[in-house]
């Protein structure tokens, strides 16, 4: 399963957001959501966030530097489920990082959707253009 495009909705007064439709339909399983490595919330099916940890195992058991990452990155999954009428509570501290206030945008990223503040996804990409963009994919995929 793969994810592209990108929707834009709204957190709800109570931090409650709908995952879109048009994902929504793909998913058949639990999702895990955590802070992700850029300002924004990772949604992942429950056997990519499996897939993920289970790389964990490679690195060393003993330095600490990288069991403190581990740590650090693992403490922020949460398996977040659906009320009865199809909405998910995001915790204050996901909200937080990724700067949702109330406009959201949700897009899909190959296994993952990612959950941006609308503001803050403005202000990260603006950074850079489209073209340079397609230049770092372009010399990386080289």
């Amino acid at each position: 399963m793969y994810f592209s495009g990108e929707q834009a909705h709204q957190l709800d007064s109570k931090n409650r957001i709908r995952i879109p439709a048009k994902y929504k339909s793909e998913i058949s399983e639990k999702l895990v959501f955590s802070k992700g490595v850029t300002p924004c919330i990772y949604v992942l099916p429950y056997s990519k966030y499996a897939e993920m940890v289970d790389k964990f195992d490679k690195l060393p058991p003993f330095s600490k530097d990288v069991q403190l990452a581990i740590s650090a990155y693992m403490s922020t999954f949460e398996i977040l489920e659906e009320d009865n009428q199809g909405r998910i509570l995001l915790p204050q501290s996901l909200l937080e990082y990724a700067g949702i206030k109330k406009e959201v945008v949700t897009v899909g990223v190959r296994d993952r959707l990612e959950i941006w503040g609308a503001e803050k996804r403005e202000e990260v990409l603006g950074k850079k253009s489209f073209e340079d963009y397609m230049a770092i994919l372009s010399d990386r995929l080289s």
